[in-house]
């Protein structure tokens, strides 16, 4: 695997979310799924697909959305 840094610098959130969306354009599917999961894993840490995340859930009922 080619690891190779790089450092930006932007001027803007505007011009930095451009870059962002141009580098995700130029990667394959599979290349995305390992980045996503390398998040997940720094996130929830190795075992984060064999716990549920969500122990619990509730809801209720508010007036201003009847």
């Amino acid at each position: 695997m080619n690891r190779t840094k790089e450092l930006r610098i932007f001027h803007s959130f505007e011009e930095e979310n451009t870059a962002e969306h141009r580098r995700l354009a130029r990667m394959s599917p599979e290349e995305r799924l390992r980045e996503l999961a390398v998040l997940q894993e720094r996130r929830w840490g190795r075992n984060w697909g064999k716990k549920p995340m969500i122990r619990c859930a509730s809801w209720e009922r508010v007036t201003w959305a009847d």
